[in-house]
C-alpha cells in the first residue's frame, strides 16, 4: 500500500461507484504487516467495508487472512481482487473447512493442505 500510484484505477473505480450510488467512499490504507503486529480489530473495527488487492509474494499474507477472517466474523462486506481473493479462499479452508496448516501451494510448497490456486 505503500505505492498508492499502484492503486489508482482501483481507487478511483470505488469513488466512482460510491458516485453512482450517491455515497462518499472514503478509504483508508492499511498495511497487511500492521493488522499482523496489531490485530485486525484494533485497525478495522470502524470499516464498513474491506478490500484487499491483489499482490505478489507471502509478504504480508498471514495479516491478509486475518483481515479476511474479521471481514467474515463480523459480517462486513469483503472484496479480494486477484491475491486477495486467493487468500480468502486460503482463510475459508482454515477457519472454515478446518483443514488447519491449509495455504496455497504459492507460499508454502510443504503445507500439509495444498491449495492449488
Amino acid at each position: 500500500m505503500s505505492l498508492k500510484e499502484s492503486y489508482k484505477s482501483l481507487f478511483e473505480a470505488l469513488v466512482h461507484g460510491g458516485i453512482a450510488n450517491e455515497t462518499k467512499v472514503e478509504m483508508e490504507c492499511i498495511e497487511a504487516e500492521k493488522i499482523e503486529e496489531v490485530g485486525a480489530p484494533e485497525l478495522l473495527s470502524q470499516a464498513d467495508g474491506i478490500l484487499v488487492p491483489g499482490g505478489f509474494g507471502d509478504r504480508g499474507s498471514e495479516g491478509k487472512i486475518e483481515t479476511i477472517r474479521y471481514a467474515r466474523e463480523n459480517h462486513i462486506p469483503f472484496f479480494g481482487i486477484c491475491l486477495g481473493m486467493q487468500m480468502a479462499v486460503v482463510e475459508f479452508a482454515r477457519n472454515v473447512c478446518g483443514l488447519v496448516g491449509a495455504n496455497s501451494n504459492e507460499f508454502d510448497a510443504n503445507t500439509p493442505m495444498r491449495l492449488y490456486t
